[in-house]
C-alpha cells in the first residue's frame, strides 16, 4: 500500500492526511491568503486554478505493430499500413484516456491546414 492509500499523516508537517484531496484543496485555498475556506467552498478562484491545469492531448490516426527489423529498414516514401480505414473516426486522447472520436477536416480552401471535428464523446471508463 502506498502513502496515498494509507491515509496517514506521516511526513506532512501541516498535519494533513496524505491522499485526501479535500485537505489538498483546503491547503490550496488557505495558501492564497483566504483563511477559513473549506474544500466545499473553494469557489471561483479554485475553479480557475483547475481550468489552467495542462493536459496532454493526442489525435490518434491509427496504429500498427511491426518487428524492429522492419522499422529499421523503413526509408523515405515507405508506406506504413494502419489499423484504420479512410473515413473512420480518429481517437481524441487526453492523458492516455480516449475521451472522444472525431473526423479530420480541412480548415482552408487549399487544404494546407487541418483540424478535428468532434463527432462523439465517449463515456468515462469505456472505449
Amino acid at each position: 500500500m502506498n502513502n496515498f492509500e494509507s491515509g496517514g499523516a506521516a511526513g506532512d508537517p501541516r498535519g494533513r492526511q496524505q491522499g485526501d484531496w479535500r485537505s489538498d484543496l483546503t491547503h490550496v485555498s488557505t495558501a492564497g491568503g483566504q483563511e477559513g475556506k473549506t474544500a466545499e467552498g473553494w469557489g471561483v478562484r479554485g475553479h480557475d486554478a483547475v481550468m489552467r491545469i495542462p493536459v496532454s492531448v493526442r489525435f490518434v490516426l491509427g496504429a500498427t505493430r511491426m518487428p524492429v527489423a522492419k522499422l529499421m529498414s523503413l526509408t523515405r516514401g515507405a508506406i506504413i499500413p494502419l489499423d484504420r480505414k479512410v473515413g473512420d473516426l480518429i481517437d481524441i486522447v487526453v492523458n492516455d484516456q480516449v475521451v472522444a472520436r472525431g473526423e479530420i477536416v480541412a480548415l482552408d480552401e487549399e487544404a494546407t491546414r487541418f483540424g478535428i471535428s468532434v463527432r462523439e464523446v465517449t463515456q468515462p471508463g469505456g472505449e
